[in-house]
């Protein structure tokens, strides 16, 4: 049986996959999941259903996560980016704070350049997702996730278990 994949677009596949190397709220691994044509979070247990995910066998490859460190610097060189030397030492001032992710959102929303902000992060977490594409040997093809086979692997619940 071969499922349908949800990416209709190259487009709205890169930007799942993005989102799943910069999103570092979820603590679990995710993975690109070549059999159920998607991109998750492992689940130990999905109560609800009472099944797992991913199922036993299926082809999956790891995504991931993009250093905290590297989104850091993109903050950086956006700040660097702005031809107001206001705004650019209000946004290294909150990359200095505490909280430095939530102070330079906050710094972008404060001086208005929020949006281009979102502009600059969407533009480059995309480009990351390509770039993880090219060496994971991964695509989007007649609406089909492909992979050439040289970073995948078959899920075993008892390989997770270590």
């Amino acid at each position: 049986m071969e499922t349908e994949s949800r990416y209709k677009t190259r487009e709205s596949f890169i930007s799942d996959l993005a989102f799943a190397m910069s999103d570092h709220d979820i603590m679990e691994d995710q993975y690109l999941n070549l059999t159920q044509q998607i991109v998750s979070v492992i689940q130990r247990e999905d109560y609800s259903w009472g099944k797992k995910w991913p199922a036993e066998g299926d082809e999956v490859i790891y995504v991931d996560k993009t250093p905290s460190w590297e989104a850091f610097h993109q903050m950086e060189e956006f700040a660097d980016s702005i031809n107001d030397s206001r705004i650019t030492r209000q946004l290294y001032n909150a990359l200095d704070k505490r909280h430095p992710f939530s102070a330079f959102r906050d710094a972008a929303e404060r001086t208005g350049v929020i949006q281009q902000w979102y502009q600059w992060r969407d533009r480059w977490q995309n480009s990351q997702a390509e770039e993880w594409m090219r060496e994971n040997g991964v695509d989007l093809k007649d609406g089909r996730i492909v992979a050439d086979g040289n970073h995948t692997h078959i899920w075993s619940w008892e390989d997770d278990e270590d």
